[in-house]
C-alpha cells in the first residue's frame, strides 16, 4: 500500500514519521494473510483461551454456583462469563487442537469463507441480543436462582451464541472474520450498547425486580443487589466490546483504506464465488470476413 497521510503499511506494519507499530493479527482485513507470520499463536492468545475456559468452570462449580443462587451480583458475573467474558476469551485463544476440534475448525473455515458474512453477522448479533435478554427477565433469573440446574442450558446457550458473535469479530485461526473493520467496531458496538440497555433498565428500579434471591443476614438490601450486578454487567462488557471497537477503528484508519472500498471489496469477493461456472457473460466472437 502507498504513502497516506505521511504514513505507508509494508508487511503488515505501520511507519509513520520513524515509529513502528505492529499491527494486531487479530483485526487483520477480511482473508489477510501473513505468510510471514510464524504458524501457530502467540503464548499470550492462547493462556487467554486457557483462562477462558478455566472461568467458564469457575462459574459452573462451588463457590460462584452456589453464591449465584442468592445474590443477583452473583447471578450476573456468572452470566457476565458466560455470555461475554468466556467466548471472547476462547475465541481469541484459539483452543481447537486442544479440544480435539481442529478438523472442525477447519471445515468450518471453509464454510464460513463460501457465505455472506454480512447476514451472517447480523444472524449472530441478533440471536446474541435475544438470548441475553431471554436469560436476564425476572422470570427467568427467579427461575435459576429456584433450580439451579436451569445454568446448564443457559451455559450452552450464551456460549454458543457468544463464541459466533466473537468468531465474527476476532481472528481465531484457522477462522478469520470476513467483515470489514467498520462492520467489526459497529457489531461489537452494538452488542455492547444492547448489554447496557437492559442493565440500564435494571438500574432504575427502586425496588426489588426478582424475588428469589435471599440477602438477608448478609448486610445487602436486595437494591444494593441490583445495582453491584448492573455495575457488573457495564464493566464487563465495556471491557469485551471496547477494546474490538478502538482497534477495528484503528487498525482501519492505520491501512489507510477507504470504507467504500473495503465494503465493495468483500462483496466483490462474495459475488465472484456466487457466481455459477456457465453463467457468466459470454466472450463476443469476432465477425468474420466473408471471403
Amino acid at each position: 500500500m502507498g504513502h497516506h497521510g505521511g504514513a505507508h503499511v509494508a508487511h503488515g506494519r505501520v511507519t509513520a514519521g520513524g515509529l513502528e507499530t505492529t499491527v494486531s493479527a487479530a483485526i487483520a482485513a477480511p482473508g489477510e494473510q501473513n505468510a510471514s507470520a510464524p504458524p501457530g499463536l502467540p503464548g499470550w492468545r492462547r493462556l487467554l483461551g486457557v483462562t477462558g475456559l478455566v472461568l467458564v468452570l469457575a462459574c459452573l462449580l462451588p463457590p460462584l454456583a452456589t453464591l449465584a443462587r442468592r445474590y443477583v451480583f452473583a447471578e450476573s458475573l456468572q452470566f457476565c462469563v458466560l455470555a461475554m467474558a468466556g467466548p471472547a476469551l476462547i475465541v481469541l485463544g484459539a483452543p481447537w487442537r486442544f479440544l480435539r476440534l481442529s478438523s472442525a475448525a477447519g471445515r468450518l473455515a471453509a464454510v464460513r469463507r463460501d457465505k455472506r458474512s454480512f447476514g451472517r453477522a447480523a444472524v449472530f448479533l441478533i440471536a446474541f441480543v435475544a438470548v441475553c435478554l431471554a436469560w436476564r427477565l425476572p422470570p427467568a433469573m427467579d427461575a435459576l436462582a429456584r433450580q439451579p440446574a436451569l445454568v446448564v442450558p443457559e451455559a450452552l446457550t450464551l456460549l454458543a451464541v457468544g463464541g459466533g458473535l466473537w468468531l465474527e469479530l476476532v481472528d481465531s485461526p484457522p477462522l478469520a472474520p470476513r467483515l470489514p473493520r467498520p462492520g467489526r467496531a459497529a457489531v461489537a458496538a452494538l452488542a455492547m450498547w444492547s448489554t447496557w440497555a437492559v442493565a440500564y433498565v435494571l438500574g432504575f428500579a427502586s425496588h426489588a425486580v426478582f424475588h428469589a434471591y435471599d440477602a438477608a443476614g448478609s448486610g445487602l438490601s436486595a437494591v444494593a443487589d441490583q445495582e453491584i450486578a448492573v455495575g457488573l454487567v457495564w464493566a464487563v462488557a465495556g471491557a469485551c466490546f471496547v477494546p474490538v471497537v478502538i482497534t477495528s477503528m484503528l487498525g482501519w484508519l492505520a491501512g489507510g483504506e477507504d470504507t467504500d472500498e473495503e465494503f465493495q471489496r468483500v462483496f466483490r469477493d462474495e459475488n465472484q464465488r456466487a457466481t455459477v461456472r456457465g453463467w457468466g457473460p459470454r466472450p463476443r466472437r469476432r465477425p468474420t470476413s466473408s471471403a
